[in-house]
């Protein structure tokens, strides 16, 4: 049931969330239910968290209504940061009709603010997952095959020391 919450009260519900999570295989996670709060307590047509992985950004997690196709809703977009390392980004679309006020802003990126703390820290699990299943997806689209790559082989001594950095012998 969707009820209209007050940017004070979500933060403090979102805070409730993450320091109630414990790492479990099973969904949903706590990003999930964050999503779904925010689109349960600020009645947003969707939103969603983007993780950065390798360089690219990777959908992790969706809340919300899906967004009928050609149907173009305002977004808003607030990077999750530490100091300058860009984790991701937090996603949202309002209903059609309405637009972000300051206040949504000041809420959202206090959001951001608390999942970039749980991101790199008690929810470090969800991005090694999915930077694990990034790396599955490519080497199967590639057709690599995942095997023993032994950190140091004796027999290659000279191109280890080429890949750090130093200069082969002859």
């Amino acid at each position: 049931m969707k009820t209209y919450g007050l940017p004070r009260n979500v933060v403090a519900e979102i805070k409730g969330l993450i320091a109630s999570d414990k790492p479990s295989p099973h969904p949903p996670s706590a990003l999930v239910r964050v999503l779904k709060l925010l689109c349960e307590r600020r009645n947003y047509a969707r939103a969603g968290l983007f993780l950065v992985i390798n360089g690219r950004e990777v959908p992790r997690a969706f809340g919300g209504a899906q967004v009928p196709a050609g149907q173009s809703l305002p977004e808003f977009s607030v990077p999750i940061k530490i100091a300058s390392h860009t984790l991701g980004s937090l996603r949202v679309q309002l209903a059609a009709g309405r637009s972000f006020s300051p206040e949504e802003r000041v809420l959202l990126h206090e959001a951001a603010d608390v999942l970039a703390l749980y991101l790199s820290g008690k929810g470090r699990y969800l991005v090694r997952k999915t930077r694990e299943a990034l790396r599955e997806s490519t080497a199967l689209n590639s057709g690599e095959t995942r095997g023993y790559h032994p950190a140091s082989d004796k027999g290659n001594v000279g191109t280890l020391r080429a890949v750090a950095g130093e200069k082969a012998r002859s």
